[in-house]
């Protein structure tokens, strides 16, 4: 029982933590998620924990999935985000009078369909479930996996009857922290565009290394182009070395190679240097084929004076 309390109190850190984060990096549906969760608590001081728990069974969820659903705003405070609050203002009008409910309360519980199972509410479960099967559908759809797992833990606790006399606890908010937290290192490492490390991560991955070679690719037609087609150009070209086996990085629109001895860096140029010169660039339905430089210096443990020295070769 200890433990169970433990959750409940350590969830509420979480949901505070993933709502302060989720605001600074200006994930609304995070946010909203969250403060659904800290919201729901409410009602915890408004009834029994049981007659909460069968409320907060069959629309925490609920409210998870509509929320997961919505479009990502920039802002949180936005006037997009509006219906959100009246959504919340009906809920807890929905909940101060369906919570002390008997015939609610009561509908809940009559519900029976398996026998080899028993959660607090049947009902709430085969909607969960229901809700479940959707959402895995668009998340999977989207590649945003961890919206499965958060709701996974949105309904934990409520798979079994011996956590009805524990106030409410999930795990979804420690699947937020932990997703927010890689996504800063990832927008402190790596390039939104090509997804590439970018000149933080090599400085990073360089330190203590003394002997190496560094290569730059560079793409001649840049100096001409504009913004626009530079990045649909650098993002196909990362689509096409993303799977060479090597060290790439991004650095100023130029991809930068390490490799640990001049041998390799060799043989691996070459066959980039092929394969980039057979590769097709598509841009407003044309076709054309990149023209690039690839430089190469060895034995330099300062990758600064590198990259300065390889720029120098430019045209």
């Amino acid at each position: 029982m200890f433990f169970l309390e433990f959750l409940s109190f350590s969830s509420l850190i979480f949901e505070i933590l993933a709502l302060f984060l989720s605001f600074y990096f200006k994930n609304t549906k995070i946010f909203f998620i969250n403060f659904a969760f800290i919201f729901f608590k409410l009602f915890y001081f408004y009834a029994s924990t049981f007659q909460v728990h069968l409320f907060t069974s069959l629309f925490l969820p609920f409210i998870f999935f509509i929320l997961s659903l919505k479009k990502q705003n920039d802002l949180i405070f936005d006037k997009k985000n509006i219906s959100i609050v009246v959504f919340f203002l009906l809920i807890s009008i929905l909940g101060l009078v369906l919570i002390k409910n008997t015939e609610f309360n009561a509908s809940m519980l009559n519900f029976h369909l398996f026998s080899f199972f028993n959660p607090i509410s049947e009902l709430s479960l085969i909607f969960f479930i229901f809700e479940l099967i959707f959402l895995s559908f668009i998340c999977f759809k989207k590649k945003e996996f961890f919206y499965i797992i958060a709701f996974i833990g949105t309904y934990i606790q409520f798979l079994f009857n011996s956590t009805l006399k524990v106030s409410y606890f999930e795990l979804s908010s420690i699947v937020f922290c932990i997703y927010l937290l890689h996504q800063t290192y990832k927008n402190i490492f790596f390039d939104p565009l090509t997804k590439f490390p970018n000149e933080k991560k090599l400085m990073y991955f360089i330190k203590g290394k003394k002997e190496f070679s560094i290569a730059l690719l560079h793409f001649t037609e840049f100096k001409f182009t504009k913004e626009s087609y530079k990045k649909l150009i650098l993002k196909q070209i990362a689509k096409t070395l993303k799977y060479l086996k090597a060290k790439i990085f991004i650095v100023e629109n130029d991809f930068v190679f390490i490799f640990k001895d001049e041998n390799t860096a060799l043989t691996h140029l070459s066959y980039i240097e092929s394969l980039l010169k057979n590769t097709e660039i598509c841009l407003e339905n044309e076709k054309f084929k990149p023209e690039f430089k690839i430089f190469l210096k060895n034995n330099q443990n300062n990758i600064k004076e590198s990259l300065k020295f390889l720029r120098e070769k430019l045209p």
